[in-house]
């Protein structure tokens, strides 16, 4: 027998830590919002996308929610409403209004073979989505007759869901740590003609990971360092070939997955953000002098106990008891000041790589290949997402502004590197 607070248990969410940011920064111009999605081997029928996404979001109530305002939090609802389904657009990660999607934080979109979720970021990290849309196209591919089985990542929709997959995992990990003083000055930021909001542009090369391993390699480097660290010079040079003005340090934010340092099944927000960067005004830098800079400051920086600092920084600033008992009216502008005076203006872009996406074997076959798209924002013009399956890595870019600079000289590198890149774009 469910009691009335277990009921009310399941129905309210409290945001966990990195949710609070987002509703109060949301507007057309930054959705907050991300996207995965899968490419199968045959068209989707979306009377079966129907049948399968309802089955998911039962499995997962902890997606199924609706944005509140309470007097001084958001908070989450359950809701046992339908989400809609959608086909998919040419600007995807555009803004989620309560009016367009029913008050839901998540869109499943569908065109051709492709299966899309987008999703807004105080309901979950990328970590999370992914879990989801595996669920989602494996009970899809059931429903179409082929037998998958769970694991990395697929979860049953049979079963019910686990409370710890619901969990604020920030304050846990955090425990008594200690909190560092930390202070990152204002870095070097991308400029361009804006465009329209609601059009986004969006570059995707394809590489084969083996030969981004081997030449990440021969640096002593892993993929992930060696991309962050083409960036950081990309974006040196465009600085640096920019009429002469004073040299700002150059920092590109860097997602990390905290699951790695805690063992949690929660399928909500629990990344962290390391900044990463050089310092122009201490001379001309190599290639091979910031691959070696990025590689040991992310080493050092991506431990247990400075990261545990860095959560810990976080979640004292929402335990002010001024902060707490001030009104949700009033709260709102005043964290988006905040995040406008120390957000984005401290680092010059974003690379997130999710990794190598693993399933099932048998849900391998019936797919052809994964993408992750980080949404066009205003503050940051040009981001970068990565994610690897079947042997390819997949590179794409997001911007908001007219100028191709960043992407082409990224891509052309990578060529003049060796490695093989084929090209991909929503524009001409």
């Amino acid at each position: 027998m469910v009691t009335k607070n277990q009921s009310k248990a399941r129905s309210y969410f409290r945001f966990d830590n990195a949710a609070h940011i987002y509703p109060a920064i949301k507007n057309r111009k930054q959705p907050g919002v991300f996207r995965v999605s899968a490419t199968l081997t045959d068209p989707i029928d979306p009377q079966v996308l129907r049948q399968a996404l309802n089955k998911t979001m039962k499995r997962i109530p902890g997606f199924s929610v609706k944005l509140r305002k309470g007097l001084f939090w958001n908070y989450f609802i359950h809701s046992e409403d339908e989400l809609p389904i959608q086909p998919d657009v040419l600007n995807p990660c555009m803004e989620i209004t309560r009016k367009e999607n029913d008050g839901f934080l998540l869109r499943v979109r569908y065109h051709q073979c492709r299966i899309a979720l987008e999703i807004f970021h105080a309901l979950a990290d990328g970590s999370g989505a992914m879990i989801f849309l595996k669920t989602l196209v494996a009970e899809y591919l059931k429903q179409m007759g082929h037998p998958i089985p769970t694991g990395n990542g697929v979860l049953d929709c049979a079963e019910s869901a686990k409370p710890e997959e619901m969990a604020d995992s920030f304050r846990p990990f955090a425990g008594g740590a200690h909190i560092l003083k930390r202070e990152e000055p204002r870095a070097y930021q991308i400029t361009g003609d804006p465009i329209p909001t609601h059009d986004v542009i969006l570059t995707r090369g394809t590489v084969p990971v083996e030969d981004m391993r081997k030449l990440a390699k021969s640096l002593d480097a892993s993929i992930t360092e060696y991309l962050t660290a083409m960036l950081l010079y990309i974006i040196n040079c465009q600085q640096m070939q920019a009429p002469p003005h004073r040299l700002l340090p150059v920092r590109v934010q860097v997602p990390v997955n905290l699951r790695a340092f805690f063992n949690t099944e929660t399928l909500r927000n629990f990344s962290s953000f390391i900044n990463v960067g050089l310092e122009p005004r201490l001379g001309d830098f190599t290639f091979e002098e910031i691959v070696c800079q990025v590689h040991n400051y992310l080493r050092y920086e991506v431990n247990e106990k400075l990261l545990r600092s860095r959560v810990a920084a976080n979640l004292r600033t929402e335990s002010i008891p001024f902060l707490r008992i001030v009104p949700l009216f009033l709260k709102t502008p005043m964290i988006s000041l905040g995040y406008k005076l120390a957000g984005p203006n401290t680092f010059s872009s974003i690379i997130s790589n999710l990794g190598n996406v693993e399933m099932p074997e048998e849900m391998e076959k019936h797919t052809q290949r994964f993408d992750f798209i980080l949404g066009a924002s205003n503050d940051t013009k040009v981001k970068c997402a990565v994610a690897g399956f079947k042997g390819n890595l997949s590179i794409i870019f997001t911007r908001s502004i007219k100028e191709a600079d960043i992407e082409r000289a990224f891509f052309t590198f990578l060529v003049e590197q060796g490695i093989p890149v084929e090209i991909e774009s929503n524009q001409e």
